[in-house]
């Protein structure tokens, strides 16, 4: 019954948190240039039209990943998104802004991700630790890390985002899903990991779902600007 009911609380959660964020990863050698363009583009009005937050990242130790930079655009809903989209495809000045970009890019990958579950508004948080995997059976999977993270908070007194998601748009072959854990600085960041990775309850988690799941790559992803 306490399964089910968990089970139960997830699928809700999923549904209440209905939200979409495009991540467009690049690669860069002149990170000004891209930082200059952007504010460009970002003070445009069909950029402040934009229903939803604007913000540029760097991957740091990224392993697999050829992409420095992400710029990422988080929608509340689905109607955000498709005006997005749609707005994004009909302006001239989108366009014209997209083309100086480019001259600065080389571009690796867009993907549209959905959380499927998660705890905390990641707005705040300025680094985060990216972990893409394979995952066989995604319900199993989404149960357990509930469960461990919950259990991990508690004790740690964690208060930043941390959750699971999947790209429902732009899979990348190697990965299905990807777990996140939020901070305020990269020295939280590094030391609330350190002492997850050490802690029994990891130890336990990773045990239930080892058959389930294979770790694809690792990232921190920096906050650079908001817009």
């Amino acid at each position: 019954m306490k399964k089910t009911l968990l089970i139960i609380t997830l699928l809700i959660s999923s549904l209440s948190y209905s939200q979409y964020c495009a991540f467009f990863d690049f690669k860069t050698d002149e990170p000004e240039m891209v930082v200059s363009s952007l504010k460009g583009m970002m003070e445009t009005e069909w950029a402040k039209n934009i229903q939803g937050t604007k913000s540029l990242f760097a991957y740091q130790f990224n392993g697999t990943n050829e992409a420095t930079h992400s710029v990422q655009f988080c929608f509340p809903d689905e109607a955000a998104f498709a005006s997005f989209s749609s707005s994004w495809n009909s302006s001239l000045v989108a366009q014209v802004f997209g083309e100086k970009l480019n001259k600065y890019i080389e571009p690796i990958n867009q993907a549209l991700n959905t959380p499927i579950w998660y705890k905390n508004d990641w707005t705040p948080d300025q680094v985060f630790f990216i972990y893409q995997m394979e995952v066989s059976n995604p319900s199993l999977y989404v149960k357990e890390f509930a469960e461990f993270s919950e259990s991990w908070a508690n004790k740690s007194g964690l208060n930043s985002s941390y959750g699971v998601g999947f790209p429902i748009s732009g899979k990348n072959a190697d990965y299905s899903h990807f777990v996140w854990t939020g901070a305020p600085d990269i020295e939280t960041a590094l030391s609330n990991t350190k002492k997850m990775f050490s802690d029994p309850l990891f130890a336990k988690y990773s045990a239930k779902v080892d058959k389930i799941r294979k770790l694809v790559n690792t990232t921190m992803m920096v906050r650079l600007a908001d817009f």
